[in-house]
């Protein structure tokens, strides 16, 4: 039976938060394993927050800094490609009014300011300022885009980017799509892929992502309580284990539990051990 979670309404958000920790935590306490390991914890689109407020704008720079200074496990960030086929660090793909990550120009997205004053940034220059720490792992998302062939075309120029910046034993590709993933491990085979999912019901399942040949999955909350066998298979085929949103060390001691390799937060202070 599925466990509905996702179906409160938002004048329920703060039961949907109460009933689900108690759940988890009564998940974790059957999980036969018994062990616990120390969770490596992944910035969410940079360092963007101290403790629970949001010091800067998420996706640039300067939020990637923040994370190379705190020390973070590694670091999620996002690709589009503009109009005229420059890669650029953005979310969502609408900034303001017409002004478009993927259908204006790259001028036009660089005059832009953010709210905490910062540019939009390429993937050229995030890669430069990634570099600096080797130690900490880029998580590369690569959006969905219009057309098939634009994504292929994404594919090969964030590879592009990657490979001349010797950055691919630092670098995993994310997506939310299997035809994406499977591109990138068309184009370069040896690449690391992340699976990421938020769907309930149409989660690929273990042997599935093995067979696939990816190398880690990111799946939401909502998924792993309805599928929990799929964590020790998971384990068990050597595939990294993501688990999202966390940003409550309440939910970091279930992922501990579980045995899950990393977590996914946006309040790294709040969570961070």
């Amino acid at each position: 039976m599925y466990i509905t979670l996702l179906k409160l309404t938002k004048h329920c958000a703060m039961k949907k938060f109460f009933l689900l920790i108690p759940l988890c935590l009564m998940l974790a306490s059957c999980n036969q394993s018994g062990s616990k390991n120390k969770v490596k914890i992944l910035a969410h689109r940079g360092l963007c927050s101290s403790g629970t407020e949001f010091v800067t704008d998420e996706n640039t720079l300067d939020a990637l800094r923040r994370a190379q200074e705190a020390g973070v496990d590694g670091c999620e960030f996002d690709v589009h490609m503009t109009a005229d086929g420059q890669l650029v660090i953005r979310h969502d793909a609408k900034i303001e009014g017409k002004l478009n990550c993927q259908k204006s120009t790259f001028d036009e997205i660089r005059a832009y300011r953010l709210p905490f004053g910062n540019q939009i940034p390429t993937l050229h220059e995030w890669l430069e300022q990634a570099k600096k720490t080797p130690e900490i792992p880029q998580m590369l998302e690569i959006k969905a885009h219009p057309t098939a062939e634009i994504e292929k075309e994404v594919v090969t120029k964030c590879l592009e980017e990657v490979r001349a910046m010797d950055m691919m034993d630092q670098v995993y590709f994310l997506s939310f799509k299997t035809e994406t993933c499977d591109e990138v491990l068309r184009q370069e085979p040896g690449a690391k892929v992340l699976l990421n999912s938020s769907s309930l019901h149409n989660s690929m399942p273990p042997k599935e992502v093995k067979e696939h040949g990816y190398a880690a999955i990111s799946y939401n909350i909502n998924v792993i309580l309805n599928h929990t066998p799929w964590i020790k298979e998971f384990q068990d085929l050597g595939i990294e284990t993501f688990f999202w949103m966390v940003d409550d060390p309440y939910l970091r001691k279930i992922a501990e539990e579980w045995g899950f390799d990393w977590v996914t937060t946006d309040f790294y202070d709040v969570i961070k051990y």
